[in-house]
């Protein structure tokens, strides 16, 4: 009796599979889409200068920043003054077949122009390097 009793405390009904939730934030929305340096980048036919985002990834031309670990947030831009839509995220990088290591990047949009991205690195005290700004505009065909 006792083993009975014991054996269906381990039994536990079910009426669906969980699904595990995300421990962290994926990139959100307003950085998806293809992004160049210029909007003569955004009609390169071979496309080398443009980068993709999507909710886990950075995709280059010939690499991928995949997103280990990320937040999101709102706040003050590191160098405009304004305030906007924030990402901190942690990647690891790929080139062809090298898998190049981690990094972490900071990425912002303007809440008054969302078809500028600003990117930088973060360096070891948790703050974006402002002097290695990157931007990009987005393209929109």
């Amino acid at each position: 009796m006792r083993v009975l009793v014991i054996a269906s405390l381990f039994i536990i009904p079910s009426g669906g599979i969980a699904q595990a939730k995300s421990f962290h934030d994926g990139i959100p929305s307003a950085f998806h889409g293809t992004w160049a340096p210029s909007l003569a980048g955004c009609h390169d036919a071979d496309g080398v200068e443009q980068l993709s985002i999507d909710g886990e990834s950075v995709n280059y031309y010939e690499g991928n920043d995949y997103l280990l670990l990320g937040i999101e947030f709102g706040g003050s831009m590191t160098k405009r003054g304004g305030s906007g839509i924030l990402f901190n995220g942690r990647f690891t990088s790929r080139m062809e077949t090298n898998i190049l290591g981690e990094h972490n990047i900071r990425m912002e949009i303007d809440d008054d122009n969302k078809n500028v991205l600003y990117r930088y690195p973060v360096g070891d005290d948790g703050e974006p390097i402002a002097s290695r700004e990157v931007q990009s505009v987005r393209c929109t065909s």
